[in-house]
């Protein structure tokens, strides 16, 4: 017979009902007793105790209490417990997992990367470049050493020349005055394609611009352009911008005709400007010519005026210049040529003395506004133009002059005026001080 005493004990759980007194069934005890007697063949029906989830306390009498450490007996089953801070106390939750936080690596450090290829382009492109220049560096010094490098000409620009062709000028005439000026090189080859296209009896007088060196078919047309004369009328104080729109209203030329002729007319003979270069008056032109007739004719007037003034005593202290846009500052001052010769007066006298002009006509030029009162702004303002705040004559003239004009600015009054005002009388008013000007400015606006 087995002896039983030596049989593990059985651990029955005695569940105990909490105390009536309270109402919480938050906890149950659970007891753990010895059962020496067996269980009955039939046991009894067990009730499921309400037990909550949160917690539950084990208690084990002492001295009966398994450990993890104790290895059970050989035929005895083992009892698996749980490790806790607390033996006493079995926690239903499960234990808090400290996950460790994954950090992506930066964009284009990841493995299996591919980047842009504008980005694997780069280092072949930065490689060629450099060889690139490395071989025009090279290409370079070894043809032009260092201080023989060539040089950057400016592009050529063709030289401008004036003729006129008078009536009774044959052809071959016209061919000789071409190739002195430089316009042909052969005389007798120019002659031959005049005869040859039937156009040495058709050249037309006038005057004309070329440019040097032209080809014989330019020079063929240009002679012999067929169109009917015309007379323009330049009005005194006209500026090349004025004349410029009168003959493209007029004559339907191109807009700019006039001030590009202008300005071949100043390379053509030197000049420094031509603003006030032109005489004003009446000329009878080509009308397919009339630009450049109307500009060359404007010119040799006024040669012919300067020639007629020649004996002036202000030519051993002004060039022939200096008086041309004195004159064309005369006209912008008034049409009456009663008065030109003493505003001429006032304008060499405060020249001699160094004093400012104050000509607001000057500035109106500037402008290009003739009619609006001048800004405040302008006046104050210290341009070349502004012969207010600045001494001596403007860069360039201001207007067409008429010949009365040339001859005031060449032979001015011996009046010893230094101011002069244009009063609401219309009528201008001269003063020898600057007290009598203040008295004339209090009288007359």
């Amino acid at each position: 017979m087995r002896d039983t005493s030596k049989d593990p004990k059985q651990l029955t759980l005695g569940l105990e009902d909490p105390p009536k007194t309270k109402k919480s069934s938050s906890s149950l005890k659970v007891r753990l007793t010895d059962d020496a007697k067996k269980p009955s063949a039939t046991p009894s029906r067990r009730t499921r105790p309400s037990v909550n989830t949160r917690s539950m306390t084990v208690r084990i009498p002492e001295g009966k209490r398994p450990t993890t450490q104790s290895k059970p007996k050989t035929g005895t089953k083992a009892v698996h417990t749980i490790e806790q801070p607390n033996s006493h106390l079995v926690q239903t939750h499960a234990p808090r997992v400290h996950r460790t936080v994954v950090v992506p690596p930066k964009i284009g450090k990841r493995k299996g990367y591919r980047p842009a290829p504008e980005k694997l382009m780069r280092i072949p492109l930065l490689t060629a470049s450099l060889v690139f220049c490395a071989l025009i560096i090279g290409w370079t010094l070894h043809f032009f050493p260092f201080g023989k490098l060539p040089t950057v000409q400016p592009p050529a620009t063709k030289e401008v020349v004036a003729f006129t062709v008078e009536r009774g000028m044959t052809a071959r005439s016209v061919s000789l005055l071409l190739q002195r000026l430089g316009v042909v090189e052969d005389a007798q080859a120019l002659l031959a394609y005049f005869v040859e296209h039937d156009l040495a009896t058709v050249l037309k007088t006038g005057s004309y611009l070329m440019t040097k060196p032209t080809t014989f078919e330019e020079i063929g047309r240009m002679l012999t352009s067929d169109g009917v004369e015309v007379q323009v009328t330049v009005g005194a104080g006209f500026t090349l911008e004025t004349v410029d729109a009168y003959l493209t209203n007029r004559l339907l030329i191109s807009p700019g005709a006039f001030k590009h002729a202008a300005g071949q007319l100043v390379q053509a003979y030197q000049l420094g400007f031509a603003e006030g270069w032109l005489l004003a008056g009446t000329y009878t032109v080509n009308r397919i010519r009339s630009a450049d007739e109307l500009a060359l004719s404007m010119f040799k007037a006024m040669l012919q005026q300067v020639q007629r003034n020649l004996d002036s005593p202000l030519l051993d202290t002004y060039s022939v210049q200096d008086l041309l846009i004195i004159a064309s500052m005369i006209q912008a001052e008034t049409q009456n040529e009663a008065e030109m010769p003493d505003i001429s007066a006032v304008i060499h006298n405060r020249l001699a003395q160094g004093e400012p002009l104050g000509i607001d006509a000057t500035t109106r030029y500037e402008l290009n506004d003739w009619t609006n009162p001048i800004p405040k702004e302008a006046l104050e303002s210290k341009t070349p133009y502004n012969t207010r705040r600045k001494t001596g004559l403007p860069p360039t003239g201001i207007s067409c002059p008429s010949q009365a004009a040339v001859n005031a600015a060449f032979h001015p009054s011996d009046a010893q005026y230094l101011y002069y005002l244009h009063g609401l009388d219309k009528q201008i008013h001269f003063a020898r001080t600057y007290e009598e000007h203040q008295q004339n400015i209090k009288a007359y606006r």
